[in-house]
């Protein structure tokens, strides 16, 4: 077997590139495989292994016989991408893997026969030999075609019922398409699962909540929601914000597979973020509507039938203009909104505030909330300079945006869109991992 030897300070170039170099398998659309599922995240998100093992025994025994004789990575190779081979903890055998992140003493990688991921001490990775990285990877990662996330979301109750029915049975999965997941730059495969002859897509068609009606009745049920925006000082309420829910809005149309240009209109973190479209076209047209219909429109009673979760046209106090909001809270004699094309708020006089019409209530926000991609909050957190940081990186640039996932925010009725932001050609999300810290033991 042939080795790549390499100097202590530097990494072989074909390490240095990108982990795309890996020979991902070939299955293209319309093909049906026999597999099983090795990794599962969710219906979004799980690996499938080829039913035939054979290959996957030759690279195991391969990737344990070269890391007796490979060199230990340098740290600051270890870069996110890097093609490696890793020692798995909990059965101390030796597999291919690639970098996700790193931290002090320890990087994050994917073993990419198996998909699984794990936090591994930079001594336990090792240089992977060139016969390896030829090799086709084992796993290929899935997403349960029909269930668009830019258009819906889970029920919790989903993700133990999808383990149950596809964990260790043989399954058959046909794919639909095929999209880069450019977080771990990986394909990731659209695909129907069959299991006993029964197709698995159809069996949890109930547990997927679709925007267009998540939000209809009561305001306070959305998906994920801690907080309520019909609590009991306001419940003679309720009647007009059921008429003024969220869900009356139209959405952004928002694509994976699609780049949209935009700028970032109201920054509080990397978690929490609304951007806005380039072209302020429609916005122009809002906000002229808007200041036509507050500047004609008084109603007296409007303020006593509204609650948190309507709708309203607001007057911004600091330029005296209207424009569209949401009520988030009612005090006594002022409202604390949203404005929902820009994404800032603000607290508003009661009588600040006149109904929507519907024209504007059908046109969609001009703003919409955003999220880094990437940055599970459960396993990692940030360190103080990441907020001026991300500030700074995002202020008055024309941004690329390309959305991943969508799924309700849990104290506003909106849609919170997870995003990967490229900057004059600079990943923001890449640039952010220096100031992300993970929590010690998550795996």
């Amino acid at each position: 077997m042939e080795y790549i030897q390499s100097a202590s300070d530097s990494l072989p170039k074909h390490l240095a590139e990108s982990c795309d170099l890996y020979k991902w398998p070939n299955i293209s659309q319309n093909m049906t495989v026999d597999v099983y599922a090795s990794s599962i995240a969710g219906p979004h998100y799980f690996w499938c292994q080829h039913a035939n093992t054979e290959d996957l025994d030759k690279v195991s025994s391969l990737a344990k016989e070269a890391a007796q004789g490979q060199d230990v990575i340098p740290p600051e190779n270890l870069k996110p991408g890097t093609p490696c081979l890793a020692l798995f903890s909990e059965d101390n055998q030796w597999y291919r893997a690639q970098v996700t992140s790193k931290a002090d003493k320890t990087v994050h990688v994917m073993f990419v026969d198996y998909g699984n991921e794990c936090d591994v001490e930079q001594k336990y990775v090792r240089l992977l030999p060139q016969n390896l990285l030829e090799m086709v990877p084992q796993a290929f990662l899935c997403c349960l075609d029909g269930f668009m996330e830019s258009s819906g979301s889970w029920d919790e109750k989903v993700y133990d019922d999808f383990y149950n029915l596809i964990v260790d049975k043989p399954l058959k999965v046909t794919v639909a398409a095929m999209e880069n997941y450019s977080e771990i730059a990986v394909p990731q495969h659209s695909v129907t699962v069959e299991c006993d002859k029964i197709e698995v897509n159809k069996v949890i068609q109930k547990y997927w909540k679709s925007f267009s009606s998540e939000h209809c009745g009561d305001v306070a049920q959305t998906n994920t929601s801690s907080h309520n925006f019909q609590n009991s000082n306001n419940t003679h309420n309720l009647d007009a914000s059921k008429e003024m829910s969220t869900s009356m809005y139209k959405q952004p149309e928002m694509s994976r597979s699609k780049t949209e240009m935009v700028y970032a209109s109201c920054i509080a973190e990397p978690t929490f973020f609304w951007c806005q479209f380039a072209n302020t076209e429609d916005l122009c047209k809002v906000s002229q509507l808007a200041q036509e219909a507050g500047e004609a429109q008084q109603d007296v009673t409007f303020p006593q039938r509204i609650g948190p979760g309507s709708h309203c046209l607001a007057l911004f106090p600091d330029d005296k203009l209207w424009y569209r909001a949401l009520i988030v809270q009612k005090g006594g004699k002022t409202l604390h909104v949203l404005f929902v094309d820009y994404g800032n708020e603000s607290d508003i006089d009661i009588q600040d505030i006149r109904p929507l019409p519907q024209n504007l209530l059908e046109q969609a926000p001009q703003a919409f909330l955003c999220r880094l991609f990437g940055f599970d909050e459960s396993k990692g957190s940030w360190d103080d300079q990441a907020y001026d940081f991300f500030y700074n990186l995002l202020i008055e640039k024309p941004l690329k945006l390309q959305v991943f996932s969508v799924e309700s925010h849990s104290e506003i009725p909106v849609p919170q869109y997870s995003v990967e932001i490229e900057c004059k050609g600079v990943s923001i999300n890449a640039s952010l991992l220096q100031h992300w810290k993970l929590k010690e033991n998550v795996l």
